[in-house]
């Protein structure tokens, strides 16, 4: 499985953003796409080689994923949907497509993954990844875009994106500890000898 992993994981990053590119548009598809590429090659630097230690990286995953749903809840009761579709010109990109997609499929992959971190899967470790480089860090910043674009003070999720942010910044810290941490351990300290 540990081998094929990386093949998997890049045709369905392939297919899935050519499904999406010909069905919804060209914006879902560069943040979500473009977020899978940058998870895809972290994971293959990371946590393909050394799995993710589930019991520190797995609470913190767990509190952003539930972060992620409260900000996904503001985004669907103030009409992200709708107003996604109008500044980008994606008809497809309706109330029921976000629902069915972020709300539901989406929040399946992220909690399965959590349990893939206890048994150190390595797709999981990638969806992992992806979920902090996505709706974690990309989505943070395209929320403070959005409204610029919209010409307004307020779009849809921005009250509450900083919430899956933050929480995706320190998990994206526990993910990088052991590597952080191999680094400095090749590292002696320098001890001074007193000639007397």
């Amino acid at each position: 499985m540990k081998l094929l992993a990386p093949i998997v994981v890049a045709s369905v990053i392939v297919t899935i953003s050519y499904a999406g590119a010909t069905t919804v548009g060209n914006a879902p598809v560069i943040i979500i796409g473009g977020s899978a590429i940058i998870a895809y090659l972290i994971w293959l630097l990371t946590t393909y080689r050394q799995p993710a230690d589930a019991s520190k990286v797995l609470p913190l995953y767990l509190v952003a994923v539930a972060a992620q749903l409260v900000h996904e809840a503001e985004e669907y009761l103030a009409g992200f949907p709708s107003q996604f579709s109008t500044l980008f010109h994606i008809p497809a990109f309706t109330e029921q497509f976000f629902v069915i997609t972020f709300l539901l499929v989406f929040s399946v992959i992220w909690i399965l993954a959590g349990v893939g971190l206890i048994y150190k899967n390595p797709v999981a470790n990638f969806l992992a990844w992806f979920f902090v480089i996505g709706p974690g860090l990309v989505n943070g910043v395209a929320h403070f875009v959005f409204p610029v674009l919209a010409h307004r003070f307020y779009f849809p999720g921005i009250i509450t994106v900083l919430l899956p942010t933050t929480a995706s910044i320190l998990v994206i810290w526990q993910l990088l500890q052991p590597f952080v941490l191999n680094g400095q351990k090749g590292v002696t300290p320098q001890h001074s000898v007193e000639v007397g």
